[in-house]
């Protein structure tokens, strides 16, 4: 942000100050206020122009738009299809530029420049308010830019218990000219990855699947990364066709070359092909291109806008070779085989789209990502190939064939970040905070310019801080910076009052993670984190060992999981930097670093809270407070569940050890329960089980079941 805002926030009144910089939340190319009197938007007394020759997702839009009249205002403003030539009555006129349904001609300094651009601007002569995108997207982007600009609708208001400042009349200042150049990142991708609570979420009620979808919108991000969309009878999956209704891009996960993976190889013969499925084995070749075929053919035939995702993976996020029988052993056979599938999905597009130079993209992920920087893998190039890197799992940096990309390649970069891991990070609790995205968006920017994204947000309730921060980025890398966007964010959410403090206090809550390792990569800063899930996998791991008769304590009872291929990875422990000698002390020296830190930012979270405007506090709440004391007492918990086994030689050190542990879950648990409200009344309750997410019931039955063991020995 420029000095001069700065200046202007230490100078204003709270009140103006909170009004100014909401105002600047999204910071466009171009704004002038100017000083050429007001338009006058009266409750009841303007019109909206809009053709209904729109395609559907404008129209879905607008209903968005008339929703949020009808918050702020408590009316919903006449839609009418033509301009009213008198300009008696004030009109909010929204055009399209690429369907050119509703004809008017523009200045030309007022035409958008490019795919996605938008502009919202004032004219006085005639009375109009103009909100123009140069595309569909563009144009559904203008609508939410007057909306969050100038009815105060924030892209969370779903998510953030936001209540609308009731309104008689909207003012627009004459001279007004919001204008958004094209974004820098062409494909700006969301992925909900865990969704044991947002599965359940979205089955209550179809509003639901609207909200989430909505919200891409108005974060101005344009694709959504989903697993298999393919079914029989050349249809898609029903949340395909929402997707593509709402007028965004889909892209298919790692897991699903074709928009599918092999995890639907039985139903495409059995329903499709009405005959036994063969074998999977990579001498079926013949069955397999079949397969590749009728996936990409229900794409082109359902005419959806997709960008296409080249992969061969197993059933789910595995390798080919856990599913294949016949597949090599040998990392440099097995890269030649993915090398060839590839080319073979690679054909089958050309053929059916008819477009020798599709956009393509590939994800090298895990064994993908270590057969690639082994130089084994030689995916597809081409100028409209795009070549996905995958942040490192488990903790996210760039990985070493990030590292070891040449920026001669003829190719197109993308970026892929987890923000929750799903089964050793963030998953209740965000972890990695917007400051590591930006150094790794920094990093691969710096490559090459970035054409694709995605982040797995998980729930998404839980990371809405990182999204809109990812978003802000992807637009415009020259205006981002995650201290100045925190302010922003903060303002516009909490208030300009205490906007300052609570940003500090989000930094020190992500600060306050354990880090097991010391950082490696040059320039970053908490590189290794203990995150919620690595919590969650520690305490299944020693309950697995705990009491184990008549065989030595084992000091490190923490062991890799599922298709870990580096060794170390899932936990990062490293006992030297935690002046240890094993995994348990370690644990018990994290803990006692980190409790404190988590357990101060709590305290200042509930003073702050309620010093807050009544309707801020129960987004700060859901948003930060209980994150900062569920992290606190979860690590409480794991302290004395550590120090218990450690001592369970001890009987009364081990009893009353885990009846701390077991009181400290269910504090945790209460804290989360604070979090159910509104339209997330089942959020936490309502989850689907799932063995490799956390789920706190789990652990707190485990500690009751320790105790009785404990109180029965002798």
């Amino acid at each position: 942000m420029s000095n001069s805002t700065s200046i202007i926030r230490n100078a204003l009144p709270a009140r103006i100050l909170e009004l100014f910089i909401i105002l600047l939340i999204t910071i466009p190319l171009y704004s002038n206020p100017g000083n050429n009197g007001l338009i006058r938007l009266e409750k009841n007394k303007f019109r909206i122009v809009f053709s209904d020759k729109e395609p559907e997702p404008l129209k879905i839009a607008l209903e968005a738009f008339k929703k949020d009249f009808s918050r702020v205002m408590v009316a919903v403003p006449e839609v009418v299809e033509k301009s009213d030539k008198n300009n008696l009555i004030p009109e909010i006129v929204i055009v399209n530029r690429s369907s050119g349904a509703l004809d008017i001609p523009l200045r030309k300094d007022k035409e958008p420049d490019g795919f996605e651009s938008h502009r919202v601007y004032a004219d006085m002569g005639s009375n109009k308010i103009y909100l123009v995108g140069n595309d569909t997207r563009g144009t559904i982007y203008a609508i939410y830019t007057f909306s969050e600009r100038f009815l105060g609708v924030p892209p969370l208001h779903h998510w953030s218990s936001w209540v609308p400042e009731r309104k008689n009349e909207v003012i627009v200042p004459g001279g007004c000219d919001i204008f958004f150049k094209s974004p820098q990142v062409r494909y700006r991708s969301i992925l909900p990855g865990d969704q044991d609570f947002l599965n359940p979420w979205l089955k209550l009620s179809p509003e639901n699947e609207n909200i989430w979808l909505e919200t891409v919108l108005r974060l101005k991000l344009n694709t959504v990364e989903t697993y298999s969309t393919i079914k029989p009878g050349y249809k898609l999956t029903e949340s395909a066709y929402l997707i593509n209704n709402y007028g965004l891009i889909i892209t298919s996960h790692h897991t699903s070359g074709l928009n599918t993976s092999f995890g639907t190889w039985e139903e495409y013969w059995e329903k499709v092909r009405n005959t036994e499925a063969p074998k999977l084995l990579l001498a079926n070749e013949s069955a397999i291109k079949d397969f590749f075929r009728y996936n990409a053919e229900t794409v082109v035939r359902n005419g959806i806008e997709n960008l296409w995702t080249v992969a061969f993976r197993g059933r789910t996020d595995q390798p080919f070779w856990s599913v294949f029988e016949d597949a090599p052993a040998g990392d440099k056979e097995r890269a030649e085989v993915i090398n060839r599938m590839l080319r073979i999905q690679l054909e089958i597009i050309k053929e059916l789209t008819g477009n020798p130079n599709p956009y393509v993209r590939i994800t090298f992920y895990d064994e993908v990502a270590s057969l690639m920087s082994k130089g084994y893998l030689k995916p597809p190039e081409g100028e409209n190939m795009i070549w996905t890197y995958v942040a490192a799992r488990r903790d996210p940096y760039p990985y070493d064939d990030l590292v070891n990309f040449k920026s001669d390649k003829p190719v197109k970069l993308g970026y892929y970040m987890n923000f929750g891991f799903a089964s050793t990070g963030a998953h209740i609790a965000p972890a990695e905070g917007p400051w590591k995205m930006e150094f790794n968006y920094r990093y691969i920017n710096n490559k090459s310019p970035l054409y694709f994204s995605v982040v797995n947000v998980g729930n998404i309730r839980e990371f809405v801080l990182e999204l809109s921060a990812n978003a802000k980025m992807l637009w415009d890398y020259n205006s981002y910076d995650s201290d100045d966007f925190m302010i922003d964010y903060c303002t516009q959410y909490f208030g300009s009052e205490h906007a300052g403090e609570i940003a500090r206090l989000y930094k020190d809550f992500y600060n306050s993670y354990w880090q097991p390792k010391e950082t490696i990569f040059p320039g970053m800063q908490r590189q290794f984190l203990f995150q919620d899930l690595r919590y969650a996998r520690a305490f299944d791991h020693i309950y697995r060992v705990f009491y184990s008769s008549g065989e030595a304590l084992n000091m490190n009872p923490l062991r890799e999981i599922g298709y870990e291929s580096v060794p170390g990875r899932t936990f990062r422990i490293d006992n030297e930097f935690n002046k240890s000698q094993n995994q348990v002390d370690a644990i018990l020296y994290g803990m006692e670093k980190t409790i404190p830190r988590f357990e101060l930012v709590a305290e200042r979270c509930s003073k702050i809270k309620d010093q807050l405007d009544t309707d801020k506090r129960t987004f700060f709440n859901d948003n930060l407070r209980i994150y900062s004391y569920y992290m606190s007492h979860l690590s409480n918990t794991l302290y004395h569940y550590v120090y218990a086994y450690k001592h369970q030689g001890e009987k009364e050190v081990l009893i009353k050890n885990l009846e701390l542990a077991h009181d400290e879950a269910v504090v945790a648990k209460e804290y989360l329960e604070e979090g159910e409200h509104g339209i997330f009344s089942t959020w936490y309750s309502n989850a689907e089980p799932m063995t490799r997410t956390f789920q706190i019931d789990s652990l707190i039955g485990n500690l009751i079941a320790l105790k009785k063991q404990a109180m029965n020995m002798k």
